[in-house]
């Protein structure tokens, strides 16, 4: 009889797996062959997926500065700032570190977006993504710059190398306050 319960809940187990795993993909499919499935799940959360469709992820975008150290000295030269993504097994179950580089991502892409929709520049730099990616080029500038200006670059991996790299935004010169002297520790 164990035998018999036991196969029974492995059969029950695989069943529901199975039943979920073709209700994510039939959740999944293409807006216009997508079907609300929620009505025959009973309450049970179908993930809504959006991993390449409709538009398939075909660039990198890349966060470059470059600062002014004083009056009349040239810019340093341009160094890429954009923050690494660790991969590893354990990243697939636990990652806290990915949510600042993937804000910073996020708020790139949209002003990619603004860019190529020609969004007039003095209403991007008031953008909450523009701001965030200030911000990040500033903490990644030497704390005596005197000015900084940030690039983002579209890098295509797969295409030719002579078309490999797109700029997609050029901050103007961003003038920087000096930061205040540290201060003595109280006695």
């Amino acid at each position: 009889m164990s035998n018999r319960i036991r196969s029974a809940l492995g059969t029950l187990a695989v069943g529901m797996l199975a039943s979920h795993l073709v209700s994510t993909v039939l959740q999944n499919t293409p807006d216009s062959y997508n079907q609300d499935l929620r009505k025959f799940t009973g309450g049970w959360p179908i993930p809504g997926w959006r991993f390449f469709a409709p538009n398939p992820g075909v660039q990198n975008v890349h966060l470059l500065v470059r600062e002014t150290q004083s009056q009349g000295e040239p810019p340093t030269p341009w160094r890429d700032v954009t923050p690494g993504v660790t991969h590893g097994w354990k990243q697939v179950l636990w990652n806290p570190g990915s949510r600042g580089p993937k804000a910073l991502f996020d708020a790139m892409q949209q002003l990619s977006v603004m860019s190529s929709n020609q969004a007039d520049f003095a209403w991007v730099t008031q953008s909450l993504p523009y701001q965030l990616v200030l911000s990040a080029s500033r903490a990644a500038v030497a704390a005596d710059a005197e000015g900084l200006q940030f690039l983002l670059m579209n890098v295509f991996p797969s295409a030719p190398p002579e078309h490999r790299m797109k700029p997609i935004l050029i901050s103007e010169w961003i003038p920087l306050e000096p930061a205040p002297p540290a201060e003595e520790p109280r006695r």
